[in-house]
């Protein structure tokens, strides 16, 4: 049974968006997006998930979650050793029916500069030693488009709605490797003749396990360096800073606000059953 502590009793379940937060989200000041409760963690039957935070920094819209995929207040773990199952399955513990996420990302492409922002619409998957599935009767493996239409769409929609001064492609292919060292120049020739636009290390198996767990996924990737042998003739330049999660959150926020019900579905008791405890 889920049972939320006082300090959300403000919040009605269930929260229909989870924002998943990448690159430099460890280092968001938070109280300026609106939180309405304190950071929540959830046990898991995979674990605890990283505190979760409720957003609500426009009142006339549902609160949505957010969480730092790397660490709440640093970063305290690689893309390699994320643990995405406890990550995916807190978000269906809290009733979440779409996450959208960023993603910090290396570019393949020649046509991808650092800074450049994109919405892949697909992906390859090269990790080798994670786990990808939750492994549990009822679960059908993940299939289809990995990354959702309608919240891709969303995304999409709020980049231009915002008018981002960053250039932004709406397609683009994300391969996802195992790191946590980064890829050899052979490996990323290796990608590109694939079909890889893009490169990182977060996306698998997140998106799979949003799938099996019946959540509509998407990201929303920032170019943050070029990938190993690829930078060509352009000055090496590399962007993890505060700039990233400034651009990103405001963004994925935005394409939130247009993906909740309208209809009040949301206002559900308290008490709405999902597995797992809570504890603060």
């Amino acid at each position: 049974m889920f049972s939320p502590p006082a300090s959300t009793s403000a919040l009605r379940f269930p929260i229909s968006v989870l924002i998943i937060g990448g690159t430099a989200a460890y280092g968001l000041d938070l109280a300026t997006y609106g939180p309405v409760a304190d950071p929540i963690i959830l046990d898991t039957p995979f674990g605890p998930s990283p505190p979760i935070t409720f957003l609500q920094p426009d009142p006339k819209q549902p609160p949505v979650a957010f969480c730092s995929r790397h660490g709440a207040d640093q970063l305290r773990r690689s893309a390699a050793f994320v643990n995405h199952r406890a990550l995916i399955w807190a978000a269906r513990m809290i009733g979440a029916s779409r996450i959208l996420s960023w993603n910090g990302a290396g570019a393949i492409a020649e046509w991808l500069e650092v800074g450049h922002l994109v919405a892949p619409h697909d992906i390859i998957d090269f990790t080798r030693g994670r786990t990808a599935t939750f492994g549990l009767d009822g679960f059908a493996p993940a299939s289809g488009p990995a990354f959702q239409p309608a919240a891709r769409a969303a995304i999409i929609e709020a980049v231009h709605a915002l008018k981002h001064a960053a250039v932004f492609h709406e397609r683009g292919v994300y391969v996802c490797t195992e790191g946590p060292r980064l890829e050899t120049a052979a490996e990323i020739a290796l990608y590109a003749q694939a079909g890889a636009d893009l490169v990182g290390m977060t996306l698998s198996p997140e998106v799979f396990l949003a799938q099996e767990a019946g959540i509509a996924y998407a990201s929303l990737c920032y170019i943050t360096n070029y990938a190993t042998g690829r930078a060509g003739n352009r000055p090496a330049r590399r962007e993890f800073g505060p700039v990233v999660a400034n651009t990103c959150l405001p963004i994925l926020l935005r394409a939130a606000s247009t993906l909740h019900p309208l209809n009040g579905s949301l206002a559900h008791p308290l008490s709405a059953p999902h597995d797992g405890p809570m504890r603060r």
